[in-house]
């Protein structure tokens, strides 16, 4: 039995058998994706971990202090008008 043999053999099995044939692509398709999402999830953690870093530094160099002002309100007395009743014209 040679190589071509086999070959030919091999090349009708996955002409005969074209559910196997689709399968085995999704198969290969799907491990490929699943290793890229694995890839990426990695880098995604790794980016989170420096960014929290980041933050804790930032945090814990500044210091916040909170002032709150104390207003006061003072109202002025209003001076005292006092309005006079307009004088009647004298009457002859």
């Amino acid at each position: 039995m040679g190589c071509s043999e086999i070959m030919r053999n091999l090349g009708d099995l996955v002409m005969n058998n074209k559910l196997v044939t689709f399968l085995s692509v999704a198969l290969f398709a799907f491990v490929i994706t699943v290793i890229a999402l694995a890839v990426s999830n990695n880098n995604n953690a790794s980016d989170l971990e420096e960014c929290q870093a980041r933050l804790a530094e930032f945090l814990s160099s500044t210091t916040t202090t909170i002032v709150t002002p104390e207003t006061t309100t003072t109202v002025a007395p209003t001076p005292e008008t006092t309005t006079q009743a307009p004088s009647a014209p004298p009457s002859s």
